[in-house]
């Protein structure tokens, strides 16, 4: 019984991770908007597609996320597919970052999902996503990936709370 709760939580953290690409850019490749360490938020705007896969569990499933930017704010709306709770899909969730000339900042938001959400996009396109008090078997996520122009790769910790771990990946592409 226990195995089985924790594949069904196991499938957040890669939706997580695309909820903190929400917020952002990069700056340290060929592929970024970024540059110089300010980074161009426009760039980033539009719609991204790709898939999550729980490595722990051999679950896989659709992201799709759009991103729109109205003066510092960067909203996202964000789907995740597939078997992620056992069974249903969530809901589209939406999540809103703060934009400065250096980074993005997703500051504690909470999401009767994803928990207690906090992360940065900084602008040589490093992201970091980390959530808490998540409903469910699941206690804790952290998220780290990069954000190119073009491309999201993420990979994600989750932890559950009577232990254990499991791992999951992820890869956008902007359409």
């Amino acid at each position: 019984m226990m195995r089985t709760n924790q594949t069904r939580r196991a499938g957040r953290g890669p939706i997580l991770l695309a909820a903190l690409a929400l917020a952002g850019c990069s700056s340290n490749s060929s592929d970024s908007g970024g540059g110089g360490g300010t980074f161009n938020a426009s760039t980033y705007v539009g719609t991204w597609t790709g898939t999550w896969t729980n490595t722990t569990f051999s679950t896989t499933g659709a992201i799709t996320m759009t991103v729109s930017q109205s003066g510092s704010t960067f909203s996202v709306a964000f789907d995740m597919d597939g078997n992620v709770f056992g069974g249903s899909n969530p809901a589209l969730e939406n999540f809103t970052a703060t934009i400065t000339s250096s980074k993005a900042d997703l500051v504690s938001i909470t999401s009767t999902v994803y928990g207690t959400v906090t992360g940065m996009l900084a602008s040589d396109g490093t992201l970091t996503l980390n959530g808490t008090a998540i409903p469910g078997s699941v206690d804790t996520f952290t998220l780290t990936g990069n954000w190119g122009a073009s491309q999201i790769s993420a990979n994600v910790t989750i932890t559950f709370d009577g232990g254990g771990t499991a791992n999951g990946t992820a890869a956008l592409t902007k359409s």
